[in-house]
């Protein structure tokens, strides 16, 4: 099983920083959450978003980086229905910086659809080259 579910979370973030968000939701569990972590409040990227909302965490993130994000995923680990991708990403964003930052997702699966993602990032660097602050 963590093959399976080690592929169908490499195929969400194929279709994620595609474009392709029809691709990566059919992936998704009714149920499913995206999570980023961080202080709403200080953090407009911060919060959880349900499958029908994901597109609002997109309308957030879309203009910052408005030529598209370079992930490199490095490296995988799947025990039974977690998985974690991790690896950078790099953007040239719309402050005119150059963004660079690591990631680890922490994805859940149940019977093969993803419920949860977890996103890890550095947000103090994410929110000062995204968003000025």
């Amino acid at each position: 099983m963590s093959d399976a579910n080690r592929a169908t979370a490499l195929k969400f973030f194929k279709h994620l920083y595609a474009g392709n968000l029809e691709g990566a939701l059919d992936l998704m569990a009714s149920d499913g959450v995206y999570k980023v972590f961080g202080d709403p409040t200080q953090f407009p990227l911060a919060g959880s978003y349900d499958k029908d909302h994901i597109v609002d965490l997109l309308g957030i993130i879309g203009p910052t980086v408005p030529t598209g994000a370079n992930p490199t995923i490095t490296s995988t680990l799947a025990d039974g229905d977690v998985v974690a991708v991790i690896g950078h990403v790099e953007a040239a964003a719309a402050t005119g910086l150059d963004y660079a930052n690591n990631f680890v997702f922490l994805v859940t699966l149940r019977d093969g659809a993803i419920t949860k993602v977890d996103e890890y990032i550095d947000t103090l660097h994410a929110n000062q080259i995204l968003f000025g602050a």
